[in-house]
């Protein structure tokens, strides 16, 4: 935050002499500088020892901690939760409450992102509540909603750049009913102005040259720092104690091997969708987009794993939920050893046992054939866990328990994708649903 308060616009994403990048560089979009630079504001008038350019790196206070946590907080308050009671009173008006308040329980009490945004001090909630804005705009019955739905994911795409993992299906979604309506041209035409016109509004600071908004981009995207960040439970991060992609292959070709495996995991759900554009399909898309690009894409982060996640638990109904919270568990035990490194293991622990009772309140795997997979889950994960608590890993291979964690969660992961594909093309189309 102090760079954003005492520095000129042009320089937050600059490598200069009062901006460090390798210290604490901002490498998220616009939206995120911006809410940083009204934090940084707040905190400078509050404690403004924690704001100072460069005597502030190192402080810590209880009081400079409990600002920060608060402001993750408050962030959650006004986005998020908001956004998420919004999706489940207008997507399952019908539903009793009871049913209403397990949805809610499932998507709010996640421990994955209560862990990462209040644990680990992220602001993953803010782009997630834009996107989950964006969907309950776009089930709108007005002639605006699709404008409304637009604008609210260029927030979200403009907040964490991880939201890319939900463009194609909102590009598709929002194609289809404009081609399956009137008027598609300029309705696609219309929708594209809004959308280039809300862009060009949170970069314009950064727009004075195209060096200026280059530099952006190559902050946002990193290509240098290789294929995986860490030991992530994504295809590349599973394999590579086998396969050494790394070694084997240059990095351009490592960017195209990521592009074409991440286009071919998520494009049956994508045309699916644009042929047969419905809520439901929708939802799905989202999710199936999100597990590939987490799963193939170029140089992805362990906590990453919550954007696949958003759309699934918004899938409770349709899923059940015991699976949601099953999946919900998976997520979080793949992201074990970057909460470890922060200190969070107590807490980790804490969640999962709360989280695996509500899952289990909420009621029982459906079908009955998966109550087998989910024990074997959870015994999976339990023997890992203990093997990883009472011995040392051999000297030779130092990592061996962390590819335990990561192997055992990109097999659920990968599945995942694979089921919620299937599910989705197998949905009824319009006209079998008529002649049924």
């Amino acid at each position: 935050m102090e760079l954003t308060i005492n520095l000129p616009a042009r320089d937050w994403y600059r490598n200069t002499t009062d901006n460090d990048l390798l210290y604490w560089g901002l490498d998220y979009p616009p939206l995120t500088a911006y809410h940083s630079w009204l934090c940084g504001k707040i905190g400078h008038m509050i404690e403004p020892e924690s704001m100072h350019l460069h005597s502030s790196r190192g402080y810590e206070t209880p009081s400079s901690k409990l600002f920060m946590r608060t402001a993750a907080l408050v962030a959650e308050c006004l986005v998020f939760i908001p956004a998420v009671c919004a999706f489940v009173v207008t997507h399952h008006s019908a539903r009793p409450k009871e049913e209403k308040g397990a949805a809610l329980m499932l998507i709010l009490l996640q421990p994955a992102l209560i862990l990462i945004d209040h644990g680990h001090f992220q602001f993953n909630s803010v782009a997630l509540g834009f996107t989950v804005a964006a969907v309950v705009a776009l089930s709108w019955q007005h002639p605006l909603a699709d404008f409304v739905g637009s604008i609210l994911f260029v927030l979200a795409l403009n907040y964490k750049q991880m939201s890319l993992y939900y463009a194609l299906p909102f590009f598709f979604y929002i194609l289809g009913k404009a081609v399956a309506g009137p008027r598609p041209v300029g309705k696609v035409a219309l929708v594209a102005c809004v959308v280039i016109g809300s862009m060009a509004l949170c970069w314009a600071p950064f727009l004075y040259s195209v060096d200026g908004a280059l530099t952006v981009l190559t902050r946002l995207f990193p290509f240098n720092r290789g294929l995986y960040e860490d030991k992530v439970a994504n295809f590349w991060g599973a394999t590579s104690l086998v396969l050494k992609w790394k070694q084997w292959f240059p990095k351009p070709v490592l960017v195209k091997m990521s592009l074409g495996a991440t286009v071919t995991g998520l494009l049956p759900s994508c045309v699916n969708l644009f042929r047969f554009p419905t809520q439901q399909r929708f939802l799905y898309s989202l999710a199936c987009s999100a597990l590939s690009f987490y799963l193939f894409s170029f140089q992805v982060h362990e906590k990453t794993i919550l954007f696949p996640l958003l759309p699934i638990l918004l899938l409770s109904f349709e899923l059940g939920p015991f699976l949601v919270a099953w999946f919900s568990l998976v997520c979080t035990f793949s992201m074990y050893p970057l909460l470890v490194r922060d200190g969070l293991a107590l807490a980790y622990f804490a969640m999962m046992i709360m989280f695996s009772l509500i899952g289990l309140v909420l009621g029982k795997p459906e079908p009955r054939w998966l109550n087998l997979p989910c024990k074997v889950s959870f015994l999976g994960m339990s023997v890992i866990h203990m093997i990883a608590a009472v011995k040392d890993p051999p000297a030779r291979y130092p990592d061996l328990f962390t590819y335990m964690f990561v192997g055992w969660s990109f097999l659920h992961i990968f599945f995942a994708l694979i089921i919620l594909s299937w599910l989705q093309l197998s949905i009824l189309r319009p006209e079998k649903k008529k002649a049924s």
